[in-house]
Formats: structure tokens, C-alpha cells, sequence
């Protein structure tokens, strides 16, 4: 990006995309990486940035929306990364949806990690890390922990939803931890050392969306390539619609198979009175064909919660 009030148009106005009387964009128009001139600006920009300070992480973002479609824009942003990654491989790479899209295989072969979107609303980045999972696998989806009160919707959210939230990707920080009172550093501290603990086999895994009998329940199952193990996402979005919770069913388990099946976070169980699943009190042991058919009673959950369920086979 450029903007006009800047050393840089008034030497170069004709390494400008687009029309020269466009309408602005976050005070700002858009180099041309067509022109093999910018691509070596910016490299040059770049490189002297990388070689100066010990910078391990360089985010791609793409918050201003193109005055127009040229492939070749696309082309010159592939033809700056490779030069980059080769001069810099040790320099982790994050492209960004927000603005302009720039989440496909083609930008996957120029980066490590892509980033869904501005909002760290939870509820939000549920929806959205739900829906980019038909495409993307956990270890490129960058996903963060965002401050009690999110700053793209005004709303207040847990520790405890947004910590599971972002542990089900890429799981990293957005916030000041400064504002965090002790109970909410403990719970960061646990989900972290969870993902931590996790994210070998997580990287790898199948994430697999579960149809579920109540709109307001998100289910997710990210079961292990060798099949030896799942973690379940039970994320109750609002209130639900019956009385008792439904039943979830799994799917892509060995059906002959036994698993033992955990709550991971079952002292988050409330105590209203709705009904006594064993996975509130005890672990249990079921069926590959038991746990896709009749599927697993959870608690009770409030809005904006989760359930986490981790299974192992035995």
C-alpha cells in the first residue's frame, strides 16, 4: 500500500493499480506487482528489515480491498514471497483473508499460517474457523485468544470460551495480559499447556464438522491420522432450544473398536438440574458403533461454552 501523502507517490504515481482519480481506501492506494520495479522495492524494503533486527515473524496483511482484478497482481505477490522465503527461511510468513481474500492453495505455497479474519469475537471466529475447515487444516489456521472485551463487537466473553476456541487451530495471544485477574491466567495457562501437550498429533489431524439435532450447538471432532485418538468440541453458541441436551453423534471411528472418552473440562459442569449424563461425573468406555450412532450425552452448557471431549482407543 501507498499513501499519497508520501515521498514515495509523488516519485512513483505511475506504480499505481488503477484508475488515478479512485476513491481511497483506509487513506491508501495500491502498489502495482505487476511493474518488476516494485516487486524490487519492496523486496529491498523488506530484506533491509529482515537483515537489520532479529525479526522471526512477518504478517501479510490484506486489509484494502483491489480497484480492480489483475491476476497479475496475485503473480507479483507469489514472485516477492519466494524471494523472500529463499533469502529468509527462517521467517514464519502469515497471510490474511480480511480485504483481500488471500486464502487459497496458491498463497499456501508462499506461507506457513493463514489468518481468518480481523474479528477476535469468539463467538464469531467459531463460526468462521467452522466454516474454513471444509478448506484449511489446523496448522496453518491461525486462531487467538482476544481480550475480555473484543474490540470488533463490544462484546464480553470467558477466558475459558476463548481460550478453547483458539486452541482448537493455531493457538496463539492477541491481547494485553495485563488486564487479566489471577482466575483467568490460570485458565490460559491450563488450555495453553493442553494445546502444547496436543498439537503434535492436532497438526495432523482429520477436523471433521458433526451434524447436531440443536442449531444452537457447533460440534467438531479432530480425530488423529492413525485413528488413535479424538478430541471433541461441543461449542453451545446460544441458548439451546430443548430442555435437555441432545445427544452428539461421532463419526469416522472404528466401529468394532472401544475408546475410553474423558471430560476434559467437567468442573465447568453447572449445577442446574438438567439430567445426569455419566461424562459429568465418571469417564467411560463405548463403542466405535455406539459412539456414531446413539452418540455422547454432554451436560448442560450455557452460551457461550464448550465442552471438550477427548477419546483415546483402546
Amino acid at each position: 500500500m501507498v499513501n499519497p501523502d508520501s515521498d514515495l507517490f509523488r516519485a512513483h504515481r505511475d506504480w499505481i493499480l488503477g484508475p488515478k482519480d479512485q476513491l481511497l481506501g483506509r487513506q491508501q492506494m495500491v502498489l502495482d506487482l505487476a511493474r518488476k520495479e516494485v516487486i524490487t522495492y519492496l523486496y529491498d524494503c523488506i530484506s533491509t528489515l529482515l537483515e537489520t533486527y532479529n525479526i522471526s515473524y512477518l504478517k501479510w496483511d490484506h486489509n484494502r480491498i483491489l480497484p480492480l482484478c489483475d491476476v497479475a497482481q496475485t503473480e507479483g505477490i507469489y514472485v516477492l514471497l519466494t524471494r523472500l522465503r529463499a533469502a529468509f527461511p527462517h521467517v514464519e510468513i502469515e497471510s490474511c483473508a480480511s480485504g483481500g481474500g488471500r486464502i487459497d492453495f496458491g498463497i499456501l505455497q508462499h506461507c506457513q499460517r493463514v489468518w481468518l479474519s480481523d474479528s477476535n469475537d469468539a463467538l464469531e471466529r467459531s463460526h468462521i474457523q467452522h466454516g474454513a475447515a471444509l478448506f484449511l487444516p489446523s496448522l496453518v489456521t491461525g486462531s487467538h485468544v482476544g481480550p475480555r472485551l473484543c474490540h470488533t463487537s463490544g462484546r464480553v466473553f470467558d477466558m475459558r470460551y476463548r481460550a478453547w476456541v483458539a486452541a482448537q487451530r493455531h493457538m496463539g495471544f492477541e491481547m494485553d495480559p495485563r488486564e487479566l485477574e489471577p482466575q483467568e491466567a490460570q485458565v490460559l495457562t491450563e488450555v495453553t499447556q493442553w494445546y502444547k501437550d496436543n498439537r503434535d498429533w492436532l497438526a495432523t489431524a482429520d477436523i471433521l464438522r458433526l451434524d447436531t439435532a440443536d442449531p444452537s450447538v457447533l460440534g467438531e471432532m479432530q480425530l488423529a491420522a492413525d485413528g488413535s485418538r479424538f478430541v471433541v468440541f461441543s461449542n453451545q453458541l446460544d441458548s439451546a432450544q430443548q430442555i435437555l441436551p441432545r445427544p452428539l453423534c461421532l463419526t469416522a471411528l472404528d466401529p468394532e473398536a472401544r475408546y475410553s472418552l474423558r471430560l476434559r473440562n467437567r468442573d465447568e459442569a453447572s449445577n442446574l438440574s438438567r439430567g445426569a449424563p455419566l461424562l459429568k461425573s465418571q469417564d467411560l468406555q463405548a463403542s466405535g458403533v455406539w459412539l456414531m450412532t446413539h452418540g455422547l450425552h454432554l451436560p448442560y452448557a450455557m452460551p457461550g461454552s464448550i465442552w471438550v471431549v477427548e477419546g483415546r482407543k483402546l
